[in-house]
């Protein structure tokens, strides 16, 4: 059986990329296609020789090699993933939130489309996306605007009548279900995605820091997420600036850093990116994780309720999936952070009495165990 993994873009080292991971070793002579290929930020994990060269002809691809700026690649996407060439391959496994599951496939290749979440810049953060690229203001809404808009509505059509290319559509989550109901009018499966539960629950794990955070003290909360306008940061940095005696380690790079930077007090610090037992060792050393923003699945809460810690959210989408209110975190309720103090000390209070244990925490990563994730691959794959 001649298996391709088709992933969107490999720039970065996230959750969604360790979902390939796992597909690739599960299938290791499988050939890996992208649209976007960044050796420097992804070789040690998905080497350049094992990239199909077809990628390295996209004209997405040689966009992104010269400017860097996935964003500039948009509006050749859609033409790139079509030309890729599938026809030799029995089953196409694809990894999707936004073109990778526009491939085309002949009748007789079983096509497996894993779902992180419709395109959110297509669908329902349209206008957030358009404020992130600075849209709203300036010359650039009135050159541009007419221009991006006629672009997201031609990539919402292309984009409703791709998704009938998938034999199999998986979805990670129950929120992102829903959303591929609404907006591809279309059923799925729920497949939570693998999550690497004993490394975070392994003993105590030591581990040299960085230069940047060797003076960070005990008793420090940690954000783990990209730095982007969606991800609502800047709400946890608003409220964090109000309670100095509370240190903030913030986990991760991305286009909004230097802005988030900016409205930073001393007891938010920001750091590069961890991964292997540094990432680990701060889990384990941390309070709890705090995530202010909205996600239809996000791996990190599992990772750090493995590690035995619990978690402070938005009461939105997947983390509804994840937390058990009262047992493994909590919750507040205003998208922009009006009771976030509030609910943070009710929080802190809890943990400090051991309402949220490390046995519970535990118990509830283990539903989303690797072996689950991988037995249900196969069987999809085989049959």
């Amino acid at each position: 059986m001649k298996i391709a993994i088709l992933h969107e873009m490999f720039i970065k080292l996230g959750w969604a990329e360790k979902v390939v991971e796992n597909w690739c070793k599960i299938y290791p002579d499988a050939d890996i296609f992208t649209l976007i290929y960044d050796e420097e930020k992804v070789g040690k994990v998905f080497p350049k020789n094992k990239i199909n060269p077809q990628v390295f002809e996209l004209k997405s691809q040689k966009i992104y090699k010269h400017t860097k700026k996935q964003r500039l690649s948009l509006p050749f996407m859609a033409i790139s993933i079509e030309q890729l060439d599938f026809s030799e391959y029995d089953v196409v496994l694809c990894s999707s939130s936004g073109f990778a599951h526009w491939a085309i496939t002949k009748p007789e290749t079983k096509f497996i489309v894993y779902c992180h979440s419709p395109a959110r810049y297509m669908w329902d953060w349209t206008n957030e996306y358009k404020r992130d690229l600075w849209l709203n203001s300036g010359i650039k809404k009135y050159t541009l605007w007419i221009i991006i808009n006629k672009l997201f509505l031609k990539l919402r059509q292309w984009d409703y009548i791709a998704s009938k290319r998938a034999d199999i559509t998986l979805a990670n989550s129950h929120n992102t279900k829903q959303r591929i109901t609404k907006y591809y009018r279309k059923d799925s499966e729920i497949l939570y995605p693998p999550v690497e539960t004993s490394r975070f629950g392994k003993l105590w794990v030591k581990a040299p820091l960085s230069s940047q955070i060797q003076d960070i003290q005990e008793w420090y909360y940690i954000i783990i997420s990209a730095l982007t306008e969606f991800k609502k940061i800047e709400v946890a940095i608003e409220w964090f600036n109000k309670m100095p005696n509370h240190k903030l380690l913030i986990i991760w790079k991305w286009d909004y850093e230097n802005t988030l930077k900016k409205n930073a007090n001393t007891n938010i610090i920001f750091t590069w990116a961890k991964y292997d037992d540094e990432l680990v060792f701060l889990v384990q050393n941390s309070l709890w994780l705090i995530f202010p923003g909205e996600e239809d699945f996000w791996i990190v809460p599992v990772e750090v309720m493995a590690a035995g810690k619990p978690v402070f959210a938005y009461r939105w989408g997947w983390l509804l999936e994840t937390v058990l209110e009262w047992i493994t975190g909590g919750f507040f309720d205003d998208k922009n952070g009006a009771d976030f103090v509030q609910k943070f000390e009710i929080f802190n209070q809890n943990n400090i009495n051991c309402t949220y244990t490390i046995e519970a925490c535990k118990s509830q990563a283990e539903i989303f165990s690797l072996s689950k994730f991988e037995k249900r691959i196969k069987e999809l794959v085989n049959n």
